[in-house]
């Protein structure tokens, strides 16, 4: 009976049997008689049913996420709390929290999830929203396979940085939401891709080579709004790899967009990122152009370029300095350069950043000055 009770019990339970049958077997020795532990492997059931688990016996649960606060100033006079201090969450590093997991079907086959959901407090607090939903297979010989609402294949393509800069590079973040019209109209479409309900295919990595398309749409819970995406057809190819101290990230894509107003656009981005690993020096950059039938033409690129290094110990400190043009057919150009430090603390997974942009664009009477400091952790 102790055999039985050794293979079915959990670590607590097997505690509290021994205690059980320790005081079995003094009872036992006096004569009381019964069977006190016949029961036991049915409550031990009952209890492991009601625990939770690190997900179930085949597929895994990891939860993770990160939260990133700053202030915010800047002196744009139409904008949003001019000259004023401002809390928020950063959104170019928003706050967020997600549930993944995989299960193995065979030694090569996989099957996973991804549950993503970013957290912001800026619009009060019903400011959850759903950034990930969807499932995978995954072979080592065929690719990854993936249906849902995830990251298109162009996400990402027009800002891949190998350095810990914690901004979005080539494209507004949290100006956007606080700056004028006037200013921030040329970067109105983002060149790249985004998150979509969507079916995507991604190759294995071949010579540090990743080929990968997709199909997605808009998604709407009412009244479909003009300017939704009915169609959206994409393909990129990607590479890293590492040479002789020299890191290089790159990237490029093609995405065509048909809306349901009629309009359809074809858009072209790439951008890469080398860093020799031994100083720290990095540059990146990155270049997009979109065809619109209707609107007409918007073409963009952005540098970027600073080090990287551990300089004082508790881990990397990254410096360095931006520019940026997106320039449109309807609503003219806009440009800004900019300045920041991150500095990551290791022993606590956080990022300590302040940074600078100064922002320009044709509708606007003047330029706007923008800083924001503050910090990140993931966990």
């Amino acid at each position: 009976m102790t055999r039985g009770l050794m293979k079915t019990a959990s670590g607590i339970a097997i505690a509290a049997a021994a205690g059980l049958f320790a005081t079995s077997a003094m009872a036992a020795d006096l004569g009381i008689g019964g069977n006190c532990c016949a029961d036991l492997e049915e409550r031990v059931a009952e209890l492991e049913a009601t625990t939770a688990r690190k997900g179930n016996r085949v597929v895994s649960l990891t939860v993770y996420g990160r939260v990133t606060q700053g202030i915010l100033w800047h002196d744009d006079e139409d904008g949003y709390r001019e000259g004023k201090a401002t809390i928020r969450d950063d959104s170019a590093s928003p706050t967020l929290f997600g549930f993944r997991g995989e299960a193995q079907i065979r030694p090569d086959l996989t099957a996973g999830y991804v549950m993503e959901f970013a957290v912001s407090a800026d619009n009060g607090t019903d400011g959850v929203r759903i950034r990930h939903s969807h499932a995978y297979l995954d072979s080592q010989t065929l690719g990854r396979l993936t249906i849902g609402q995830a990251s298109q294949v162009t996400d990402s393509l027009y800002e891949i940085n190998l350095a810990n800069t914690v901004i979005t590079p080539g494209n507004l973040n949290e100006e956007s939401s606080f700056l004028s019209s006037a200013l921030t109209a040329p970067w109105d479409y983002g060149f790249d891709g985004h998150r979509h309900q969507g079916v995507y295919y991604r190759s294995p990595t071949l010579a540090g080579f990743v080929l990968s398309a997709g199909y997605s749409h808009d998604s709407r819970d009412s009244v479909p709004v003009v300017g939704d995406r009915e169609d959206i057809w994409e393909v990129a190819l990607r590479y890293a790899g590492e040479f002789n101290g020299v890191r290089i990230a790159a990237g490029v894509g093609y995405r065509h967009e048909e809306y349901n107003d009629g309009e359809e656009a074809d858009v072209w981005l790439g951008s890469a990122s080398v860093m020799h690993m031994p100083t720290g020096l990095f540059v990146s950059g990155g270049v997009a152009k979109a065809d619109f039938d209707v609107a007409g033409e918007q073409d963009g690129f952005w540098v970027m370029a600073g080090i990287e290094k551990n300089f004082f110990g508790p881990g990397t400190t990254t410096l360095f300095g931006e520019y940026a043009e997106s320039n449109t057919d309807w609503v003219g150009d806009g440009n800004f350069w900019g300045l920041g430090v991150v500095q990551r603390i290791d022993a606590a997974a956080t990022d300590l950043f302040l940074k600078y942009r100064n922002v320009d664009a044709d509708g606007a009477a003047d330029s706007a000055n923008v800083v924001i400091g503050g910090m990140r952790i993931t966990f």
